[in-house]
């Protein structure tokens, strides 16, 4: 069965796309929003990298793996509920300046960084014990290429004109939160809100206490009860 096959069997669904960040988890940094929606939505995970080939640096590459995500759904007339972390978060909101999206949500967007050196940190070594032997390290030709997507892609969230939510950490090791503020004023639309969080880091939804105040705020949000 194909990929848009899926979109038809699943119609009845409303849709979720979930656009990971910049770290070897990759889609399992959703492993427990899909556990919360999963008997609800239909939820979309696209790959964005394969950490096993170096050569796969190209940035609109990354980029393009979840447009073609979004153009399936389109042609299969499916509204689209569209979430990103972190890097994810960037390329989100790119993409959600180009396409026509229900709702967006941002989680620890990686619109600035505290340094290459700390985001090194987080995407080449295993930030819990468990980890080390499970996911392939990125190879260090991956550091460039998240640096050209932040550079490319940042710029879209000004243009952006549906419902956004930005969910941030106040002790988010990695991406200052003072981020999110910053580019939730550069938005030039009214229906927009930012919540920041005092606790979790930045992984927020693994977080034990801050994932699950996230995953409620992010469906409170996709039903319309936090809107204005």
């Amino acid at each position: 069965m194909g990929f848009f096959d899926l979109f038809k069997r699943n119609k009845t669904k409303p849709l979720i796309i979930a656009i990971h960040g910049f770290g070897k988890r990759k889609t399992d940094e959703y492993l427990s929003l899909t556990a919360y929606f999963a008997d609800r939505y239909e939820i979309v995970l696209p790959e964005l990298f394969d950490q096993r080939y170096p050569q796969d640096n190209i940035w609109y590459n990354w980029v393009s793996r979840a447009e073609e995500k979004i153009i399936e759904a389109k042609n299969a007339k499916r509204e689209i509920i569209l979430i990103g972390f972190s890097m994810g978060g960037v390329i989100a909101s790119f993409l959600a300046s180009k396409f026509a999206i229900k709702r967006l949500i941002l989680l620890a967007p990686a619109f600035e960084y505290l340094s290459v050196t700390t985001a090194k940190g987080y995407a080449f070594g295993p930030k819990r014990p468990e980890e080390k032997d499970k996911y392939v390290a990125l190879p260090s030709e991956f550091t460039a290429t998240f640096i050209d997507v932040v550079n490319n892609c940042r710029k879209g969230i000004e243009n952006v004109s549906c419902p956004t939510l930005f969910i941030h950490c106040l002790n988010d090791e990695l991406i200052p939160y003072s981020t999110s503020v910053k580019y939730y004023k550069k938005m030039k639309i009214m229906s927009k809100k930012c919540v920041l969080l005092a606790d979790g880091q930045h992984r927020i939804l693994d977080d034990e206490r801050c994932g699950k105040v996230a995953l409620a705020l992010i469906d409170d949000f996709i039903e319309g009860k936090l809107d204005d």
